[in-house]
């Protein structure tokens, strides 16, 4: 019996220990955007250069294609407007941790006919080990990025809030979106698009209500 209310206590304090965590994200009015974090992802399928193009290799994606996905969205704030999905009052962009990190990309195996998988486990580590930025505090976004499946159409990403200062995540939701647009730059960036566009619509409000 012992046993039995002490594994109950040790279970509420840690839902009540998430649910605090999360509490954080929701009552920031401003976050720090890092970007894209694609050093597990994999490119599953025969990508290309757009419009019929030479394929795309992991070189290719490792020194064009990820640094224009996240200049993208830093330079196009009306198309993929963070502020608006995360109800924040301000947004800080802070891309050089992540420019850093993503460097370290293996080419040869992100290009797969095979998904990746990333265990929820393998965030925290990965967030931990993220160079320091511009901001020494607060509440940072990432998304990290599982797959883009061009069979499916689909980019899968983790939406993962982590504290600035402690490095400790505080919320992290999987998410699809579905691939839009024209040329290689804008079809896969249209993921991210969407993926916004339903945080905004219901998910975030949902994730509120769930913590």
């Amino acid at each position: 019996m012992k046993k039995i209310i002490l594994s109950a206590i040790v279970l509420l304090i840690a839902i009540t220990t998430k649910a605090q965590d999360a509490s954080a994200v929701f009552s920031a009015t401003e976050i720090v955007w890092y970007g894209l974090d694609f050093t597990k992802a994999h490119f599953v399928g025969q990508f290309d250069q757009g419009f019929g193009a030479l394929p795309a290799t992991g070189y290719d994606m490792k020194k064009k294609w990820i640094p224009e996905w996240n200049a993208l969205i830093a330079k196009e704030p009306q198309n993929f407007n963070l502020k608006k999905a995360f109800k924040k009052d301000e947004v800080y962009y802070d891309l050089n941790p992540l420019a850093t990190v993503n460097q370290k990309i293996h080419t040869e195996s992100c290009m797969s006919y095979n998904t990746a998988s990333i265990d929820e486990k393998e965030i925290a580590e990965m967030v931990k080990n993220y160079p320091a930025g511009d901001k020494k505090e607060g509440v940072g976004l990432v998304f990290i990025v599982e797959n883009f499946d061009k069979g499916m159409e689909m980019a899968t990403v983790y939406v993962t809030f982590f504290d600035i200062k402690t490095k400790k995540i505080l919320l992290t939701e999987k998410m699809q979106g579905k691939a839009i647009g024209v040329g290689m730059r804008n079809y896969w960036a249209g993921t991210i698009k969407n993926i916004l566009k339903q945080i905004g619509e219901t998910e975030y409000a949902n994730w509120k209500k769930r913590k």
